[in-house]
Protein backbone atom coordinates (compact mmCIF):
# COMPACT_ATOMS: atom_id res chain seq x y z
CA UNK A 1 0.00 0.00 0.00
CA UNK A 2 1.16 3.13 -0.99
CA UNK A 3 1.92 5.97 1.37
CA UNK A 4 -0.73 8.10 0.00
CA UNK A 5 -3.32 5.24 0.31
CA UNK A 6 -2.13 4.14 3.78
CA UNK A 7 -2.82 8.30 5.03
CA UNK A 8 -6.11 8.36 3.30
CA UNK A 9 -7.14 5.23 5.12
CA UNK A 10 -5.55 6.82 8.41
CA UNK A 11 -7.87 10.05 7.72
CA UNK A 12 -11.00 7.94 7.19
CA UNK A 13 -10.73 5.76 10.09
CA UNK A 14 -9.99 8.87 12.51
CA UNK A 15 -12.95 10.71 11.02
CA UNK A 16 -15.64 7.85 11.21
CA UNK A 17 -14.49 6.91 15.01
CA UNK A 18 -15.01 10.48 15.87
CA UNK A 19 -17.84 10.81 14.17
CA UNK A 20 -19.41 7.89 16.35
CA UNK A 21 -18.78 9.89 19.57
CA UNK A 22 -21.07 12.69 18.64
CA UNK A 23 -24.79 12.84 19.40
CA UNK A 24 -27.08 10.01 20.25
CA UNK A 25 -25.21 7.27 22.69
CA UNK A 26 -22.03 9.33 23.23
CA UNK A 27 -21.67 12.69 22.33
CA UNK A 28 -18.20 14.51 23.26
CA UNK A 29 -17.54 18.16 21.83
CA UNK A 30 -14.81 18.38 20.52
CA UNK A 31 -15.33 15.49 18.25
CA UNK A 32 -18.20 17.51 16.75
CA UNK A 33 -15.08 19.70 15.63
CA UNK A 34 -12.76 17.26 14.50
CA UNK A 35 -14.68 14.64 13.08
CA UNK A 36 -15.28 17.00 9.75
CA UNK A 37 -11.63 17.77 9.18
CA UNK A 38 -10.49 14.30 8.64
CA UNK A 39 -13.36 13.10 6.89
CA UNK A 40 -12.90 16.48 4.25
CA UNK A 41 -9.18 14.99 4.45
CA UNK A 42 -10.34 11.58 3.03
CA UNK A 43 -12.93 12.89 0.26
CA UNK A 44 -10.96 15.43 -1.11
CA UNK A 45 -8.01 13.15 -1.66
CA UNK A 46 -9.42 9.92 -2.16
CA UNK A 47 -9.36 9.50 -5.97
CA UNK A 48 -10.75 5.49 -6.23
CA UNK A 49 -14.68 5.82 -7.00
CA UNK A 50 -14.90 2.46 -4.75
CA UNK A 51 -12.52 4.04 -1.91
CA UNK A 52 -15.26 7.01 -1.49
CA UNK A 53 -17.86 4.47 -1.52
CA UNK A 54 -16.12 2.45 0.97
CA UNK A 55 -15.60 5.66 2.77
CA UNK A 56 -19.71 6.38 2.98
CA UNK A 57 -20.80 2.89 4.24
CA UNK A 58 -18.34 3.50 7.05
CA UNK A 59 -19.95 6.65 7.94
CA UNK A 60 -22.85 5.14 7.94
CA UNK A 61 -21.95 2.36 10.22
CA UNK A 62 -20.46 4.74 12.72
CA UNK A 63 -23.92 6.62 12.53
CA UNK A 64 -25.49 3.23 13.30
CA UNK A 65 -23.03 2.24 15.86
CA UNK A 66 -23.95 5.77 17.40
CA UNK A 67 -27.82 5.08 17.21
CA UNK A 68 -28.30 1.30 17.78
CA UNK A 69 -30.48 0.52 21.16
CA UNK A 70 -30.42 4.63 21.77
CA UNK A 71 -34.09 4.41 21.26
CA UNK A 72 -37.04 1.64 20.92
CA UNK A 73 -37.12 0.97 17.51
CA UNK A 74 -36.85 -1.66 15.32
CA UNK A 75 -33.31 -2.80 13.28
CA UNK A 76 -35.25 -1.78 9.96
CA UNK A 77 -35.79 1.72 11.21
CA UNK A 78 -32.27 2.46 13.50
CA UNK A 79 -30.36 1.43 9.99
CA UNK A 80 -32.57 4.45 8.17
CA UNK A 81 -32.20 6.70 11.10
CA UNK A 82 -28.25 5.87 10.78
CA UNK A 83 -28.45 6.44 7.25
CA UNK A 84 -30.33 9.98 7.48
CA UNK A 85 -28.14 11.40 10.55
CA UNK A 86 -25.17 10.86 8.50
CA UNK A 87 -26.77 12.51 4.90
CA UNK A 88 -26.16 15.92 5.75
CA UNK A 89 -22.01 14.79 6.49
CA UNK A 90 -21.91 12.48 3.41
CA UNK A 91 -23.48 15.05 0.74
CA UNK A 92 -21.69 18.08 1.94
CA UNK A 93 -18.41 16.37 1.66
CA UNK A 94 -19.31 15.59 -1.72
CA UNK A 95 -20.04 19.26 -2.55
CA UNK A 96 -16.84 20.02 -1.42
CA UNK A 97 -15.16 17.85 -3.16
CA UNK A 98 -17.10 18.72 -6.31
CA UNK A 99 -17.00 22.48 -5.89
CA UNK A 100 -13.21 22.66 -4.85
CA UNK A 101 -11.63 22.25 -7.94
CA UNK A 102 -14.00 24.20 -9.78
CA UNK A 103 -13.38 27.23 -7.87
CA UNK A 104 -9.48 27.11 -8.09
CA UNK A 105 -9.48 26.42 -12.05
CA UNK A 106 -12.36 29.72 -11.72
CA UNK A 107 -9.56 31.44 -9.36
CA UNK A 108 -12.52 31.79 -6.80
CA UNK A 109 -11.37 33.45 -3.67
CA UNK A 110 -10.48 30.53 -1.30
CA UNK A 111 -12.75 31.82 1.43
CA UNK A 112 -15.84 31.46 -0.47
CA UNK A 113 -14.06 27.69 -1.07
CA UNK A 114 -14.58 27.06 2.27
CA UNK A 115 -18.44 28.48 3.03
CA UNK A 116 -19.77 25.62 0.43
CA UNK A 117 -19.20 22.48 3.38
CA UNK A 118 -21.11 24.57 6.55
CA UNK A 119 -23.84 26.01 4.34
CA UNK A 120 -24.68 22.55 2.24
CA UNK A 121 -24.56 20.78 6.01
CA UNK A 122 -26.70 23.34 7.84
CA UNK A 123 -29.44 23.20 4.52
CA UNK A 124 -29.39 19.63 4.43
CA UNK A 125 -29.59 19.41 8.19
CA UNK A 126 -32.43 21.80 8.47
CA UNK A 127 -34.20 19.94 5.32
CA UNK A 128 -34.32 16.70 7.90
CA UNK A 129 -35.78 18.48 10.51
CA UNK A 130 -38.80 19.94 8.82
CA UNK A 131 -39.58 16.46 7.28
CA UNK A 132 -43.38 14.78 7.95
CA UNK A 133 -41.05 11.71 10.07
CA UNK A 134 -41.45 13.55 13.66
CA UNK A 135 -37.16 13.96 13.80
CA UNK A 136 -37.10 17.43 14.36
CA UNK A 137 -33.83 18.68 15.30
CA UNK A 138 -32.20 15.18 16.81
CA UNK A 139 -29.70 14.65 14.74
CA UNK A 140 -27.85 17.94 14.68
CA UNK A 141 -24.33 18.95 15.66
CA UNK A 142 -25.10 22.10 17.93
CA UNK A 143 -26.60 19.95 21.47
CA UNK A 144 -22.51 18.55 21.43
CA UNK A 145 -21.82 22.09 22.14
CA UNK A 146 -24.09 22.52 25.26
CA UNK A 147 -21.34 23.06 27.93
CA UNK A 148 -19.69 25.32 26.12
CA UNK A 149 -21.92 28.34 27.23
CA UNK A 150 -19.89 31.58 25.36
CA UNK A 151 -20.43 29.74 21.83
CA UNK A 152 -24.25 28.54 22.75
CA UNK A 153 -25.48 32.20 22.95
CA UNK A 154 -25.25 32.02 19.55
CA UNK A 155 -28.30 30.32 18.89
CA UNK A 156 -29.70 33.76 20.44
CA UNK A 157 -29.12 35.24 17.11
CA UNK A 158 -29.28 32.53 15.11
CA UNK A 159 -30.73 29.66 16.37
CA UNK A 160 -28.55 26.14 16.93
CA UNK A 161 -27.96 26.21 13.09
CA UNK A 162 -25.21 29.50 13.59
CA UNK A 163 -23.84 27.42 16.35
CA UNK A 164 -23.59 23.92 13.70
CA UNK A 165 -22.42 26.25 11.10
CA UNK A 166 -19.37 27.81 13.21
CA UNK A 167 -18.30 24.49 14.25
CA UNK A 168 -18.70 22.67 10.76
CA UNK A 169 -16.67 25.88 9.29
CA UNK A 170 -13.85 24.64 10.87
CA UNK A 171 -13.32 21.84 8.52
CA UNK A 172 -12.68 23.26 5.43
CA UNK A 173 -10.18 26.25 7.20
CA UNK A 174 -8.53 23.53 8.79
CA UNK A 175 -8.05 21.56 5.39
CA UNK A 176 -6.84 24.84 3.55
CA UNK A 177 -4.17 25.38 6.16
CA UNK A 178 -3.26 21.99 6.31
CA UNK A 179 -2.77 21.85 2.82
CA UNK A 180 -0.04 24.43 3.03
CA UNK A 181 1.79 22.32 5.55
CA UNK A 182 0.64 24.31 8.40
CA UNK A 183 3.37 26.80 7.07
CA UNK A 184 2.88 30.67 8.46
CA UNK A 185 5.25 31.81 5.71
CA UNK A 186 3.56 29.91 2.91
CA UNK A 187 0.25 31.62 4.00
CA UNK A 188 1.96 34.62 3.12
CA UNK A 189 3.26 33.64 0.27
CA UNK A 190 0.29 32.08 -1.28
CA UNK A 191 -1.99 33.49 -3.98
CA UNK A 192 -4.46 35.80 -2.31
CA UNK A 193 -7.42 34.06 -0.58
CA UNK A 194 -5.90 30.58 -0.67
CA UNK A 195 -5.64 30.49 2.66
CA UNK A 196 -4.89 34.00 4.84
CA UNK A 197 -8.52 35.37 4.23
CA UNK A 198 -9.98 31.68 5.23
CA UNK A 199 -7.91 31.37 8.77
CA UNK A 200 -8.33 35.05 9.61
CA UNK A 201 -11.82 35.59 8.73
CA UNK A 202 -12.78 32.58 10.58
CA UNK A 203 -10.79 33.29 13.42
CA UNK A 204 -12.28 36.68 13.77
CA UNK A 205 -16.16 35.36 13.33
CA UNK A 206 -15.16 32.62 15.95
CA UNK A 207 -13.72 35.38 18.02
CA UNK A 208 -16.66 37.62 17.35
CA UNK A 209 -19.16 34.89 18.70
CA UNK A 210 -17.40 34.04 21.66
CA UNK A 211 -17.21 37.23 22.51
CA UNK A 212 -20.64 37.89 22.20
CA UNK A 213 -21.31 34.60 24.40
CA UNK A 214 -19.44 36.00 27.23
CA UNK A 215 -21.17 39.40 26.80
CA UNK A 216 -24.31 37.85 26.87
CA UNK A 217 -23.72 35.68 29.70
CA UNK A 218 -22.68 38.77 32.17
CA UNK A 219 -24.88 41.34 30.48
CA UNK A 220 -28.16 39.47 30.49
CA UNK A 221 -27.51 37.71 33.82
CA UNK A 222 -31.20 37.25 35.26
CA UNK A 223 -32.45 40.20 38.00
CA UNK A 224 -35.73 39.45 37.99
CA UNK A 225 -36.87 37.60 41.52
CA UNK A 226 -36.81 33.70 41.11
CA UNK A 227 -39.59 31.30 41.67
CA UNK A 228 -39.35 27.85 43.36
CA UNK A 229 -40.36 24.87 40.67
CA UNK A 230 -40.94 21.62 41.68
CA UNK A 231 -40.12 18.54 39.10
CA UNK A 232 -41.55 15.25 40.45
CA UNK A 233 -41.68 11.60 38.56
CA UNK A 234 -42.80 8.17 39.30
CA UNK A 235 -41.40 5.32 37.94
CA UNK A 236 -43.87 3.54 36.05
CA UNK A 237 -44.34 -0.28 37.31
CA UNK A 238 -44.80 -1.68 33.64
CA UNK A 239 -44.66 -0.60 30.09
CA UNK A 240 -48.47 0.75 29.59
CA UNK A 241 -47.56 1.74 26.17
CA UNK A 242 -46.30 -1.48 24.81
CA UNK A 243 -48.88 -3.36 27.41
CA UNK A 244 -52.18 -1.33 26.83
CA UNK A 245 -52.14 0.74 24.25
CA UNK A 246 -49.86 -0.94 21.43
CA UNK A 247 -52.73 -3.71 21.42
CA UNK A 248 -55.42 -1.73 21.20
CA UNK A 249 -56.31 -0.49 24.98
CA UNK A 250 -58.54 -3.29 25.68
CA UNK A 251 -61.47 -2.74 28.33
CA UNK A 252 -60.55 -5.59 30.58
CA UNK A 253 -56.96 -5.59 30.51
CA UNK A 254 -56.76 -1.87 31.52
CA UNK A 255 -59.11 -2.12 33.98
CA UNK A 256 -57.68 -4.68 35.90
CA UNK A 257 -54.97 -2.47 36.45
CA UNK A 258 -56.86 0.63 37.75
CA UNK A 259 -55.94 -0.32 41.41
CA UNK A 260 -52.23 0.09 40.23
CA UNK A 261 -52.86 2.94 37.68
CA UNK A 262 -54.42 5.02 40.94
CA UNK A 263 -51.92 3.83 43.54
CA UNK A 264 -49.23 5.43 40.73
CA UNK A 265 -51.56 8.90 41.12
CA UNK A 266 -51.24 8.32 44.76
CA UNK A 267 -47.43 8.39 45.01
CA UNK A 268 -47.50 11.53 42.88
CA UNK A 269 -49.86 13.78 44.30
CA UNK A 270 -47.60 12.37 47.67
CA UNK A 271 -44.63 13.86 45.85
CA UNK A 272 -46.33 16.92 44.99
CA UNK A 273 -47.54 17.56 48.83
CA UNK A 274 -43.11 16.90 49.41
CA UNK A 275 -42.48 19.40 46.73
CA UNK A 276 -45.05 22.55 48.73
CA UNK A 277 -43.27 21.41 51.86
CA UNK A 278 -39.63 22.36 49.89
CA UNK A 279 -40.88 25.48 49.15
CA UNK A 280 -42.25 24.98 45.79
CA UNK A 281 -44.63 27.69 44.18
CA UNK A 282 -45.30 25.66 40.60
CA UNK A 283 -44.83 22.12 40.60
CA UNK A 284 -45.03 19.75 37.46
CA UNK A 285 -44.53 15.96 36.35
CA UNK A 286 -42.54 14.14 33.84
CA UNK A 287 -44.51 12.82 30.83
CA UNK A 288 -47.97 10.76 30.98
CA UNK A 289 -46.70 10.05 34.48
CA UNK A 290 -50.52 9.43 35.59
CA UNK A 291 -52.10 6.49 33.73
CA UNK A 292 -56.33 7.82 33.61
CA UNK A 293 -59.09 5.67 32.47
CA UNK A 294 -61.64 7.21 30.76
CA UNK A 295 -64.54 6.88 33.67
CA UNK A 296 -61.44 8.44 36.01
CA UNK A 297 -61.20 11.32 34.01
CA UNK A 298 -63.24 13.86 35.65
CA UNK A 299 -62.31 12.61 39.27
CA UNK A 300 -58.65 12.86 38.45
CA UNK A 301 -59.03 16.48 37.54
CA UNK A 302 -60.99 17.43 40.53
CA UNK A 303 -58.62 15.79 42.37
CA UNK A 304 -55.74 18.18 41.09
CA UNK A 305 -57.79 21.35 41.11
CA UNK A 306 -58.45 20.59 45.07
CA UNK A 307 -54.41 19.77 45.38
CA UNK A 308 -53.88 23.22 43.84
CA UNK A 309 -56.50 24.73 45.68
CA UNK A 310 -56.00 23.32 48.89
CA UNK A 311 -51.70 24.54 48.43
CA UNK A 312 -52.44 27.45 46.79
CA UNK A 313 -49.75 26.23 44.23
CA UNK A 314 -50.04 26.34 40.28
CA UNK A 315 -49.70 22.84 39.14
CA UNK A 316 -49.39 21.25 35.76
CA UNK A 317 -50.03 16.84 36.01
CA UNK A 318 -48.79 15.29 33.08
CA UNK A 319 -51.01 12.38 31.99
CA UNK A 320 -52.32 9.76 29.69
CA UNK A 321 -55.87 9.42 29.63
CA UNK A 322 -56.64 6.30 28.10
CA UNK A 323 -59.46 5.60 25.41
CA UNK A 324 -60.67 2.30 25.05
CA UNK A 325 -60.20 0.28 22.00
CA UNK A 326 -57.60 2.87 21.03
CA UNK A 327 -54.21 3.27 20.20
CA UNK A 328 -53.39 6.55 21.01
CA UNK A 329 -55.21 8.11 24.09
CA UNK A 330 -54.49 11.81 25.13
CA UNK A 331 -50.88 12.41 26.06
CA UNK A 332 -51.65 15.93 27.85
CA UNK A 333 -50.90 18.63 30.39
CA UNK A 334 -53.00 20.54 32.22
CA UNK A 335 -52.57 24.14 33.98
CA UNK A 336 -54.13 24.21 36.99
CA UNK A 337 -54.51 28.16 38.86
CA UNK A 338 -54.14 28.15 43.22
CA UNK A 339 -57.74 29.10 42.56
CA UNK A 340 -58.73 25.74 41.36
CA UNK A 341 -58.70 26.62 37.89
CA UNK A 342 -57.55 25.18 34.78
CA UNK A 343 -56.06 28.05 32.41
CA UNK A 344 -55.20 25.39 29.33
CA UNK A 345 -55.23 22.09 28.81
CA UNK A 346 -52.68 20.88 26.33
CA UNK A 347 -52.32 17.72 24.05
CA UNK A 348 -48.65 16.70 22.85
CA UNK A 349 -48.17 17.86 19.87
CA UNK A 350 -45.07 15.84 17.96
CA UNK A 351 -45.82 12.18 19.22
CA UNK A 352 -45.42 8.67 17.49
CA UNK A 353 -48.71 7.97 17.96
CA UNK A 354 -51.90 9.62 16.42
CA UNK A 355 -52.64 13.21 18.43
CA UNK A 356 -55.60 15.57 18.39
CA UNK A 357 -52.95 18.17 19.20
CA UNK A 358 -53.88 21.89 17.21
CA UNK A 359 -50.33 22.54 17.38
CA UNK A 360 -50.78 26.04 19.56
CA UNK A 361 -49.01 26.08 22.71
CA UNK A 362 -50.66 27.93 25.38
CA UNK A 363 -49.46 30.36 28.41
CA UNK A 364 -50.56 31.67 31.43
CA UNK A 365 -49.85 35.12 33.73
CA UNK A 366 -48.68 33.99 36.93
CA UNK A 367 -47.17 36.52 39.83
CA UNK A 368 -44.11 34.10 39.04
CA UNK A 369 -44.04 35.31 35.19
CA UNK A 370 -46.02 34.17 32.04
CA UNK A 371 -45.52 30.19 31.76
CA UNK A 372 -46.31 27.49 29.63
CA UNK A 373 -45.87 23.93 28.77
CA UNK A 374 -44.67 21.36 25.79
CA UNK A 375 -44.21 17.86 25.85
CA UNK A 376 -41.00 15.99 25.57
CA UNK A 377 -40.23 15.38 21.77
CA UNK A 378 -42.11 19.15 20.67
CA UNK A 379 -39.00 20.21 22.27
CA UNK A 380 -36.98 18.93 19.13
CA UNK A 381 -39.28 21.43 17.13
CA UNK A 382 -37.84 24.52 16.65
CA UNK A 383 -40.49 26.17 14.89
CA UNK A 384 -43.15 24.59 17.23
CA UNK A 385 -41.59 26.15 20.86
CA UNK A 386 -40.80 29.28 19.19
CA UNK A 387 -44.48 29.79 19.57
CA UNK A 388 -43.45 30.68 23.21
CA UNK A 389 -40.63 33.66 22.44
CA UNK A 390 -43.51 35.11 20.16
CA UNK A 391 -46.16 34.93 23.08
CA UNK A 392 -43.24 36.43 25.62
CA UNK A 393 -43.48 33.07 27.90
CA UNK A 394 -40.65 33.47 30.40
CA UNK A 395 -40.21 29.83 31.72
CA UNK A 396 -41.38 26.77 29.85
CA UNK A 397 -41.90 23.23 31.59
CA UNK A 398 -41.80 20.21 29.85
CA UNK A 399 -42.63 16.59 31.28
CA UNK A 400 -40.51 14.24 29.04
CA UNK A 401 -40.04 10.29 28.83
CA UNK A 402 -37.06 9.33 27.61
CA UNK A 403 -34.31 6.05 27.34
CA UNK A 404 -31.01 5.55 29.41
CA UNK A 405 -28.82 5.25 26.26
CA UNK A 406 -30.39 9.53 25.49
CA UNK A 407 -31.14 10.34 28.67
CA UNK A 408 -28.58 12.95 28.65
CA UNK A 409 -28.10 14.29 24.72
CA UNK A 410 -32.01 14.33 24.32
CA UNK A 411 -32.18 16.78 27.04
CA UNK A 412 -29.68 19.15 25.87
CA UNK A 413 -31.17 19.06 22.83
CA UNK A 414 -34.36 20.46 24.13
CA UNK A 415 -32.98 22.82 26.29
CA UNK A 416 -31.13 25.08 23.59
CA UNK A 417 -34.53 26.15 22.48
CA UNK A 418 -34.44 28.61 26.09
CA UNK A 419 -31.52 30.07 24.74
CA UNK A 420 -32.97 30.68 21.35
CA UNK A 421 -36.48 32.35 22.58
CA UNK A 422 -35.18 34.19 25.68
CA UNK A 423 -37.21 31.78 28.80
CA UNK A 424 -36.02 29.75 31.48
CA UNK A 425 -36.67 25.53 30.46
CA UNK A 426 -37.26 22.45 32.65
CA UNK A 427 -37.64 19.22 31.47
CA UNK A 428 -38.69 16.57 33.85
CA UNK A 429 -38.04 13.28 32.71
CA UNK A 430 -39.24 9.91 33.27
CA UNK A 431 -36.17 7.38 32.49
CA UNK A 432 -33.50 10.25 31.57
CA UNK A 433 -31.81 13.33 32.81
CA UNK A 434 -34.11 15.82 33.81
CA UNK A 435 -32.27 19.54 33.61
CA UNK A 436 -33.02 23.45 34.13
CA UNK A 437 -31.62 26.15 32.64
CA UNK A 438 -31.91 29.90 32.39
CA UNK A 439 -32.28 31.63 28.96
CA UNK A 440 -28.48 31.18 28.79
CA UNK A 441 -28.28 27.86 29.20
CA UNK A 442 -26.65 27.73 32.30
CA UNK A 443 -27.99 25.22 34.12
CA UNK A 444 -29.52 25.75 37.55
CA UNK A 445 -30.42 21.84 38.47
CA UNK A 446 -29.96 18.29 36.98
CA UNK A 447 -31.39 15.18 38.14
CA UNK A 448 -30.83 11.35 36.52
CA UNK A 449 -33.90 9.09 36.59
CA UNK A 450 -31.64 5.96 37.44
CA UNK A 451 -29.66 7.24 40.64
CA UNK A 452 -31.76 9.10 42.21
CA UNK A 453 -34.42 7.36 44.82
CA UNK A 454 -37.26 10.19 45.21
CA UNK A 455 -37.32 11.80 42.47
CA UNK A 456 -38.25 15.55 43.03
CA UNK A 457 -35.97 18.12 41.72
CA UNK A 458 -36.33 21.65 42.79
CA UNK A 459 -34.97 24.54 41.05
CA UNK A 460 -35.44 28.16 41.21
CA UNK A 461 -36.00 29.60 38.28
CA UNK A 462 -35.88 33.15 37.08
CA UNK A 463 -39.22 34.86 36.90
CA UNK A 464 -38.70 37.08 33.72
CA UNK A 465 -37.25 36.22 30.17
CA UNK A 466 -35.84 38.45 27.51
CA UNK A 467 -36.09 39.20 23.77
CA UNK A 468 -33.77 37.74 21.16
CA UNK A 469 -33.13 38.05 17.66
CA UNK A 470 -34.20 34.25 17.10
CA UNK A 471 -37.41 34.40 18.58
CA UNK A 472 -38.18 37.68 16.80
CA UNK A 473 -37.17 36.06 13.11
CA UNK A 474 -37.55 32.43 13.29
CA UNK A 475 -35.20 30.47 10.63
CA UNK A 476 -33.43 33.20 8.74
CA UNK A 477 -29.87 32.01 9.26
CA UNK A 478 -30.94 28.40 7.89
CA UNK A 479 -32.65 29.97 5.04
CA UNK A 480 -29.52 32.14 4.29
CA UNK A 481 -27.59 29.38 4.02
CA UNK A 482 -30.20 27.32 1.60
CA UNK A 483 -29.24 30.17 -0.56
CA UNK A 484 -25.31 30.37 -0.05
CA UNK A 485 -25.19 26.30 -0.55
CA UNK A 486 -26.98 27.30 -3.89
CA UNK A 487 -25.69 29.83 -5.43
CA UNK A 488 -21.95 28.73 -4.32
CA UNK A 489 -22.61 24.79 -6.58
CA UNK A 490 -24.66 27.32 -9.64
CA UNK A 491 -21.44 29.62 -9.67
CA UNK A 492 -19.12 26.32 -9.44
CA UNK A 493 -21.40 24.87 -12.37
CA UNK A 494 -21.84 27.67 -14.77
CA UNK A 495 -19.24 30.11 -14.23
CA UNK A 496 -15.90 29.47 -16.71
CA UNK A 497 -12.73 28.71 -15.85
CA UNK A 498 -10.44 30.92 -16.22
CA UNK A 499 -6.89 30.13 -18.69
CA UNK A 500 -4.01 29.73 -16.32
CA UNK A 501 -6.01 29.17 -13.44
CA UNK A 502 -4.36 28.02 -10.14
CA UNK A 503 -3.83 24.41 -9.14
CA UNK A 504 -4.02 23.30 -5.29
CA UNK A 505 -1.23 23.20 -3.26
CA UNK A 506 0.01 19.51 -3.10
CA UNK A 507 -0.44 18.26 0.66
CA UNK A 508 2.22 18.21 2.72
CA UNK A 509 2.22 14.07 2.70
CA UNK A 510 2.33 13.74 -1.32
CA UNK A 511 4.99 15.89 -1.26
CA UNK A 512 7.16 13.12 0.27
CA UNK A 513 6.36 10.46 -1.57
Amino acid sequence: MSKNKSYSLLYLLTGAGLFTLVTWRWNVALAAWLAPVFLMRFFRHEKRWYGLLGGVLLLWAASFANKTGAWDMDRSLEVAAALLAALPMILALTLDRFTRPRFTRQRIDGLWQTLVFPAAYVSLDYAISQLPLGLGTVFTLAPSQFYNTPLVQAASLTGIWGIEFLVLWAAPVANAWWEHGFDLGAMRGSPRGAVRVPVIVYGAVLALALLYGGIRQVVERPAAPTVRVAGVTVAHARDYWGEIIDVGTPVDKAQALSGEMLALEDRLFALSEQAVRSGAQVIFWSEANAFVLPERQEAFFDRARDFSRQNRVYLMPAYQILRYGDTSGENGLAMITPEGEVAYRYEKTMSWYATHSDGLLHAVDTPYGRISGAICFDLDFPALIRQAAVQEVDILLVPGFDTYLTRLYHTEVGLLRGVEGGFSVMRMVNEGTSMAVDYRGTRLASQDFFTTPTRVMIADLPSRGVATLYGRLGDYFAGLCIALAVGLVLVSVLRPAKVGGLEPAPSAEATKV
